[in-house]
C-alpha cells in the first residue's frame, strides 16, 4: 500500500519579499500575495483528495496550511514541531546579498546542499543533516500512522532542500507554494519522488 506526501512550502512573507534569511526564529505571516498562493494552491491539492495536513508551527506555514484545509472541506490540521525551518543562527534576519557578500561558499552550501555540504552551518544554527533528521523521522512516522491515505506537509524551503539531499531527489522546486509528491511504499519502507 502506498501513502502519498503532498509537500508543499508556505506562501510568501515579507522576508521572502526583502531576500531576507527566515529561519525558525522568524515568525512572520504571509503577505498578500501570500495568501493568494495559498488560494491557488489550495485548488490545485482540490483534486488530490486530502485526508489531513500536517504543519509546522510557525505562522506562516501553519496559515497556508489552514488556507488549504479551508478551501478542501476543512480537512484536519495537525501541528508537528519538528517540521518547523531550520534555525540560521547568526543568519537570520540578514539579507542574503549581505551573506552572498560575507559567507558565499557557506550560503552556495546552505542553498544547494550536498552530502558532502550538508553538515555545515551558520555560526550557532543548525545544519542541513540536523535539519533532515529531524523531519524526516517526523515524515516516517506520519506515513506508518496513515497508510494508505493521501497527506498535506505545510514546510519551509530550508527542510524542504534537507530532505530533498537527504532523500537524493531532483528537479525539486523551492518557490513559495510549490508542492513536491512523494509516496512511501508501506511494505519496503522507503519513500520516492512522483514526478
Amino acid at each position: 500500500m502506498e501513502t502519498n506526501f503532498y509537500v508543499f512550502r508556505h506562501g510568501e512573507t515579507d522576508y521572502n519579499q526583502q531576500g531576507r534569511c527566515q529561519g525558525c526564529r522568524s515568525d512572520r505571516l504571509l503577505t498578500d500575495k501570500g495568501v493568494d498562493q495559498a488560494k491557488n494552491l489550495a485548488n490545485i491539492l482540490k483534486m488530490r483528495k486530502l485526508d489531513c495536513i500536517y504543519s509546522s508551527p510557525l505562522l506562516r506555514s501553519v496559515q497556508t496550511a489552514n488556507i488549504v484545509s479551508q478551501n478542501n472541506s476543512k480537512i484536519p490540521v495537525i501541528v508537528m514541531q519538528d517540521l518547523r525551518e531550520g534555525n540560521f543562527g547568526k543568519a537570520e534576519g540578514m539579507l542574503h546579498g549581505d551573506l552572498e557578500r560575507l559567507f558565499p561558499q557557506l550560503l552556495k552550501n546552505f542553498l544547494q546542499p550536498t552530502r558532502d555540504s550538508w553538515d555545515m552551518s551558520f555560526a550557532e544554527g543548525e545544519s542541513k543533516h540536523q535539519m533532515f533528521d529531524r523531519a524526516f523521522a517526523v515524515l516516517q512516522k506520519i506515513a506508518e500512522e496513515n497508510p494508505g491515505k493521501n497527506i498535506g506537509i505545510s514546510l519551509h524551503a530550508g527542510i524542504i532542500s534537507a530532505l530533498a539531499c537527504g532523500m537524493e531527489l531532483w528537479n525539486v522546486c523551492y518557490d513559495n507554494c510549490a508542492v513536491l509528491h512523494l509516496s512511501y511504499d508501506d511494505e519496503s519502507k522507503h519513500f520516492r519522488q512522483v514526478i
